[in-house]
């Protein structure tokens, strides 16, 4: 869970994380990567973590959503990951029906299970920026995902592990790539219909014309991992 001052939703974020995926999952762990945050959101979660054991929390210097998530993923220590932000625009409600989706998948487990938001409660620039990959990915790859982005994904650690030789560090949507890596290498994986609802707390780290060069930057480093996966 990056989070980047989140001190009005954390709590929250993290007690639904406690309440539908520690409880249900034995031996889980929940990993908070407070992103530099410049409010209360590190001491918050530091509190949460001193009063239960299966919350860690991590400190890193500001570097964007991207490097929280990869510092995190590199934390992981379960069989499988779920990845989620720290915003509480996804609830987390329907964890249960994806953990259920990817035990079951195929007798063995499934390699991963992805949200898949019905409907977007977001500025209509970030709305547009979803179709844009969608169209980037079948231009690139020649794939089709819906959502590819989304931040509610649960994942096989081995796979992450596979797919990371591929994605450098500095890569900003290193959720997009995972999502394309595992789509090329042919993974099983299932989608599942999640909500998705207005951001009640918390600050949108990347805006407008930011967005956009972010997008530029983005779309580069797209092109570089087609190259990388090319024989997969």
């Amino acid at each position: 869970m990056p989070a980047y001052n989140e001190e009005g939703g954390i709590q929250t974020a993290v007690a639904a994380v406690q309440e539908h995926v520690l409880s249900l999952v034995p031996g889980a762990e929940v990993v908070v990567v407070n992103d530099g945050s410049r409010d209360r959101t590190g001491a918050l979660a530091d509190a949460i973590a001193d009063a239960d054991p299966r919350v860690r929390v991590l400190h890193t210097p500001n570097g964007g959503h991207g490097t929280a998530l990869m510092r995190g993923l590199a934390d992981a220590r379960g069989e499988y990951m779920f990845l989620i932000d720290g915003d509480n625009q996804i609830p987390i409600e329907s964890f249960q029906t994806l953990w259920t989706v990817v035990q079951n998948g195929g007798g063995r487990g499934l390699d991963g299970v992805f949200g898949t938001r019905r409907a977007r409660n977001d500025a209509y620039i970030r709305r547009a920026l979803t179709a844009f990959i969608g169209w980037s990915l079948i231009v690139l790859f020649r794939i089709r995902i819906k959502d590819a982005n989304v931040p509610y994904k649960l994942v096989r650690r081995t796979v992450w592990e596979d797919a990371r030789r591929y994605i450098p560090d500095g890569t900003l949507a290193p959720s997009l790539f995972l999502a394309v890596y595992m789509k090329r290498k042919q993974c099983d994986l299932a989608f599942v219909n999640v909500s998705h609802r207005d951001r009640e707390a918390g600050e949108v780290s990347i805006r407008r014309w930011k967005l956009i060069k972010f997008c530029a930057r983005g779309f580069r480093q797209l092109m570089e991992f087609r190259h990388a996966i090319r024989d997969l």
